[in-house]
């Protein structure tokens, strides 16, 4: 009895973390406009954009899930996760564009990110319990998707004659990588977090 109070505990307009997540968004979108530089008024735009766009789902998830303390937060970690990472990916894409290598990365984020939606109970499972195979899949897929990307930011810079790519780029990118990959397991609805706990679970 205890436990279904506890998740279905409500969330007031107040507590429910939209507007700082909205300053988050604005902390690393409107910084990461500048890389590279060349672009940044239109990126400004752009971000600022997609900061107000991912508040209002955040506003939207709210209004469904209000009364659900647990599943609106990891649903609202889910919509932060997910604008975190595109602000951080999207500097380095910028740099190397429109060579084949900018290509190269960008199918492999788009399969990466379809594979890790499809797979949120097995990452969700592997995360709540590493002795997990689903902690296994997760690493896996993110060594090889960084030696993908890593081969393409390599290749771009030795192909191009143009500057080096900027290392803040590459640390923001791979950072951008790790929220990508922990974000599918908010997708778990707070019941089955509990039954992928279990040791039983297979």
């Amino acid at each position: 009895m205890e436990t279904q109070k506890m998740t279905t505990k409500s969330v007031s307009f107040t507590n429910n973390r939209i507007f700082i997540t909205f300053a988050l968004f604005l902390l690393l979108g409107l910084p990461a406009s500048f890389i590279p530089e060349e672009t940044y008024l239109k990126w400004l735009l752009i971000n600022f954009s997609i900061a107000v766009l991912l508040t209002v789902v955040n506003y939207m998830i709210w209004t469904k899930q209000k009364n659900d303390s647990k599943r609106y937060f990891s649903l609202h970690s889910f919509v932060m996760m997910l604008g975190l990472a595109f602000y951080a990916t999207s500097p380095i894409l910028r740099l190397i564009y429109p060579s084949m290598y900018f290509w190269i990365l960008l199918g492999g984020l788009i399969l990466y990110t379809v594979f890790l939606l499809s797979k949120y109970d097995a990452i969700a499972g592997g995360l709540l319990n590493p002795r997990k195979k689903g902690f296994k899949l997760l690493v896996f897929s993110f060594f090889s998707i960084v030696f993908v990307a890593g081969s393409s930011i390599w290749g771009y810079m030795l192909a191009s004659d143009a500057a080096p790519v900027n290392e803040v780029a590459i640390i923001m990118f791979f950072l951008g990588l790790f929220l990508l990959m922990v974000a599918p397991s908010m997708l778990v609805t707070p019941k089955r977090a509990e039954e992928l706990k279990a040791p039983e679970h297979n």
